[in-house]
């Protein structure tokens, strides 16, 4: 295994889901897999900041040493935290084109920076520019929202919730070893949160299982998914 990027623990309690919950990421993509309700995409979001009575303790892997980003979430702004996020569901801003929904994660709006195309590129929206949000189809204005969370200038992690929701598959199999692609020539690892077991194994991922909260398990998708493929398969086949 290779030497872990991110050491990441979360303590917090959310109504009746504990999160208690130790990881290490030294993967180029991990994947958060369990069962609805088992905290995958709260895990995201007390990360970014955006549940701050959570206690959070993230050190980020610099070169030859750790670096210590948030020991009190309650006092790091979410904007400074350094991270990309893509939350579950699109949430754009209506009166803004997807060109400009995508430069207002960068603080960049007002000035042209190659990420911003890169990231249109990225995700086929080129063509669509121009356009504005009710313009687009659910699975357009997903694509904005990863957009978004890709043209973040240097993240030191890209966090995805349930990033291929609304694709069909084809277009899921296009995108995915292009994102992977995309993160990994810049040094970027990746966290996302699925429930799709095929996705898993696509991306060659490490998966981190969780149930109530905690992590029951951690390994590559191929062995810890490995139960769930030969069931998937045994339907496919029946």
């Amino acid at each position: 295994m290779s030497d872990p990027h991110h050491l990441l623990r979360i303590e917090a309690h959310l109504g009746p889901l504990h999160i208690s919950a130790s990881m290490s990421l030294s993967a180029p993509w991990t994947i958060l897999f369990g069962p609805s309700g088992s905290g995958k995409s709260t895990l995201l979001r007390v990360a970014c900041g955006l549940i701050p009575s959570a206690d959070v303790h993230f050190i980020n892997r610099t070169p030859g040493s750790w670096q210590e980003l948030q020991t009190n979430q309650r006092n790091i702004p979410t904007h400074l935290r350094n991270l990309a996020y893509a939350p579950q569901g699109a949430v754009l801003f209506p009166h803004l084109t997807v060109r400009q929904n995508i430069c207002f994660a960068t603080d960049i709006r007002r000035q042209p920076h190659p990420s911003i195309d890169s990231a249109l590129d990225l995700f086929q929206l080129t063509p669509l520019a121009h356009r504005f949000p009710h313009d687009l189809s659910g699975g357009e204005r997903q694509r904005v929202n990863l957009a978004r969370a890709f043209a973040v200038p240097a993240p030191h992690l890209i966090l995805l919730d349930e990033p291929f929701t609304g694709f069909d598959r084809s277009l899921r199999d296009t995108l995915l070893p292009r994102m992977q692609q995309y993160a990994a020539e810049r040094g970027i690892p990746v966290l996302s949160v699925t429930h799709d077991i095929e996705e898993a194994l696509l991306l060659n991922a490490e998966v981190i299982r969780l149930d109530n909260g905690a992590v029951i398990e951690q390994g590559p998708a191929s062995r810890i998914l490995a139960d769930e493929r030969a069931r998937m398969l045994q339907i496919l086949i029946a």
